[in-house]
C-alpha cells in the first residue's frame, strides 16, 4: 500500500511538502521547499486514486518533455524538475511557484477585463502560443483556467500558460486521439470522426488532427469571456455538454454581440468578424498562427473607444465562415424566416480600416465631410461577413460584396451602413446590383420576422421578384399582423403571427406608415438589417434618410 502525501512529506527525496495550492481532476498541486536549496516550488502529484492510470503518467511524463522542446518563455509556467516517487508510486512536477490566481478567478472577482489590459494579455497569450507552435507542440486545452495571472515586477500581472499536460507534438498528432480538453473550449477537430462525417454531409470541412488551429479556437472564446466576463461555454448558449457539439457543427455561429446581451458594448464593431475567423469549422480558413489573430484584434481594443467606432485590422486570408446574429428558432408555422449557415465562397478580401472619423480617398468632398462630423470610419471595400450570416434573407436579395461602408455609433447600437453588391448575374445586366444596407446591433431587437413595401421599387427585376414571391407566400404571410391598414402598404412574415406583433408593435408600424417606409426590414433577436428603395446612393443624403429611419424605428421600439 502506498503512502498519502501529507504536510511534511518529502516528495523524490527532495521536496518537502508545505500545503496544498489547488486541486484538479487528475492532480493535486502542493507549495513544497527543495530540501537542498531552500527553494519554494509548486510540486504536481498525481491525485492518489490515478496513479495507476497509464494515461495520466503519460500526460505527466509529456509535459515534462514538452517543456523542454519549447524552451523558456516567460509566459509558459516553467517545469524545473520531474521524477517518480517511489513511496506514493506517482509521478510528480516541480513547477515555479507563481503568485496571483487563473484568469476565471479574476473574472469573477472583478468582471470584464479593460480592452488595454486585454490586449496586453492576449499578446502575450499569443507569444507563449506562437513558441510552442513553432516547437511542433499544441495546447489543446487552453481555457480561463490554465491561464495564470501572476504578479510581476512592480505589480505588474504577467501571464502564463499552465497544464501542457495533454500537448500533442506534431509528429504524433496522426497517430493519437484528438478528443481531449474541456468540452467548452474545444475544436471541432477534438470531435472525433462521428462528427466529421456529419459536418461532411452537411458540405462542412473539419480536419482530422489537431494543429495550431486547435488553440486559435480556443483563443477566440478566450478573448470573449475576457471582455465580458461571461461564464464558461456562454458564447455557445448551450445548457448541457451534450449540446455543445450541435451548436458547434450543424448550427450557424451565434453573434458575440447577441451573445454579451447588455455588456455588447464591451466588444469592438468588428469582433464578430473576427471570432467567425477564430471559430471557423475549417483549420484551414482560420488565422494562420495565434500571433496574426490577435495582431487583428488588439488595435481595436487599445483605440479604447466604444464597440461602435471601435476598428480592428480585418483578417489576412480566406474568409471565415460568418456569423449569423441569432440561434436558429424553431419554427412552428409557415411561411418561417430561414435562418442557416452563410454560403462559404470568399468575396473579396476586405481592406485596412482607416480610424473613426477618417475617410477614404473619394472626389466626393461632401462624403469626407460627412465621416468628419459623424466621427465614422469608412471602409473601402467593406467586410461582407456580418452580412453573409443574414443569408438566405427572406425579401432581401442575397448580397456577394461590400464596396464601402460606414462605421458609427447610434444612440441605441452600433451601427454600419454599407454600399452592398447583389450576387445576382441579371441584376447585373441591368445595373440593378448596389443596394444600401444599414446593420445595427441593438438590444431592444428580440424576435424575428420580414418585412417589405408593397410599393416597386421601381426596379425591373425587383418587379420581377415580387410577382414571383407573391406566389410563394401563403395567405399567413399577407395577414399575419392582424392589422389590415399596416398591411395595405407592408407584407410580413415571421415564425408565426405572436412573433410578428412582437417584432413590429403598433408603434413601430405608426413610424413606418407615417415615415412612407419603402425597403426591407429583416429583423432577428439582437439586430435589424434595413435597406431603403429611395436612398440608394453612398452619399451624405442618402446615409443620414437612412440613419433617420433607423432611429425612428428602433426608437418606437418598446
Amino acid at each position: 500500500m502506498s503512502a498519502a502525501p501529507e504536510r511534511g512529506f518529502v516528495v523524490g527525496s527532495r521536496y518537502r511538502l508545505e500545503s496544498k495550492l489547488g486541486e484538479g481532476g487528475m492532480a493535486v498541486v502542493w507549495r513544497a521547499v527543495h530540501t537542498e536549496t531552500d527553494r519554494t516550488v509548486a510540486l504536481k502529484l498525481v491525485r492518489a486514486e490515478l496513479v495507476k492510470e497509464q494515461a495520466v503518467r503519460e500526460m505527466f511524463v509529456r509535459e515534462a518533455r514538452v517543456g523542454a522542446r519549447i524552451g523558456k518563455n516567460e509566459h509558459i509556467v516553467e517545469v524545473l524538475d520531474a521524477g517518480l516517487d517511489e513511496a506514493l508510486v506517482a509521478p510528480f512536477l516541480a513547477m515555479e511557484l507563481l503568485e496571483g490566481e487563473p484568469l476565471d478567478a479574476t473574472l469573477k472577482r472583478t468582471g470584464p477585463v479593460d480592452p488595454l489590459f486585454a490586449a496586453e494579455l492576449l499578446e502575450q497569450l499569443a507569444d507563449a502560443l506562437d513558441q510552442a507552435h513553432g516547437a511542433g507542440v499544441f495546447h489543446r486545452d487552453l481555457k480561463p483556467q490554465n491561464l495564470f495571472l501572476a504578479r510581476g515586477r512592480k505589480g505588474k500581472s504577467v501571464l502564463k500558460v499552465l497544464d501542457f499536460g495533454i500537448a500533442k507534438l506534431a509528429e504524433t498528432v496522426q497517430q493519437s486521439t484528438t478528443h481531449v480538453g474541456t468540452p467548452a473550449y474545444s475544436a471541432p477537430e477534438q470531435l472525433g470522426a462521428s462528427w466529421r462525417a456529419i459536418a461532411e454531409q452537411r458540405g462542412r470541412t473539419i480536419a482530422a488532427q489537431v494543429s495550431a488551429a486547435t488553440d486559435v479556437w480556443a483563443l477566440g472564446l478566450i478573448a470573449f469571456e475576457m471582455l465580458t466576463a461571461a461564464p464558461s461555454g456562454a458564447f455557445w448558449g448551450a445548457e448541457t455538454l451534450a449540446e455543445l457539439p450541435v451548436k458547434m457543427v450543424m448550427e450557424p455561429l451565434p453573434s458575440a454581440f447577441v451573445r454579451a446581451r447588455d455588456r455588447a458594448s464591451l466588444l469592438p464593431s468588428t469582433f464578430d468578424g473576427w471570432i467567425a475567423r477564430c471559430l471557423d469549422l475549417d483549420t484551414s480558413r482560420r488565422f494562420a498562427s495565434a500571433g496574426e489573430a490577435v495582431a487583428a484584434l488588439v488595435p481595436a481594443l487599445r483605440q479604447g473607444r466604444p464597440a461602435a467606432t471601435a476598428g480592428s485590422v480585418p483578417p489576412r486570408g480566406p474568409l471565415a465562415s460568418a456569423p449569423a446574429v441569432s440561434s436558429p428558432i424553431a419554427v412552428a408555422t409557415t411561411p418561417a424566416v430561414p435562418v442557416t449557415g452563410a454560403p462559404t465562397g470568399p468575396p473579396a478580401s476586405p481592406a485596412g480600416p482607416l480610424a473613426a472619423g477618417a475617410v477614404v480617398s473619394s472626389p466626393d468632398a461632401r462624403l469626407q465631410e460627412w465621416a468628419q462630423a459623424r466621427g465614422a470610419a469608412l471602409y473601402a471595400p467593406g467586410d461582407v461577413r456580418p452580412l453573409l450570416a443574414w443569408q438566405p434573407f427572406f425579401f432581401l436579395p442575397r448580397l456577394e460584396r461590400v464596396y464601402r461602408e460606414a462605421r458609427l455609433a447610434g444612440p441605441l447600437g452600433a451601427i454600419t451602413l454599407a454600399e452592398a453588391g447583389v450576387d445576382d448575374p441579371i441584376r447585373k445586366a441591368v445595373a440593378e446590383d448596389r443596394m444600401l444596407v444599414a446593420l445595427v446591433h441593438a438590444q431592444k431587437c428580440r424576435y424575428r420576422a420580414s418585412l417589405r413595401s408593397k410599393r416597386s421599387s421601381g426596379g425591373l427585376i425587383d418587379g420581377m421578384a415580387r410577382g414571383f414571391r407573391a406566389l410563394e407566400l401563403s395567405g399567413a404571410a399577407y395577414g399575419i399582423l392582424r392589422d389590415p391598414h399596416f398591411e395595405q402598404h407592408y407584407e410580413v412574415t415571421a415564425p408565426s403571427p405572436q412573433e410578428a406583433a412582437l417584432a413590429l408593435p403598433v408603434p413601430v408600424r405608426a413610424v413606418l406608415v407615417a415615415a412612407g417606409f419603402h425597403g426591407i426590414i429583416e429583423l432577428r433577436a439582437g439586430a435589424i438589417l434595413l435597406t431603403v428603395f429611395d436612398a440608394a446612393r453612398f452619399d451624405p443624403a442618402c446615409l443620414e434618410r437612412v440613419l433617420d429611419l433607423t432611429t425612428r424605428f428602433l426608437t418606437a421600439m418598446p
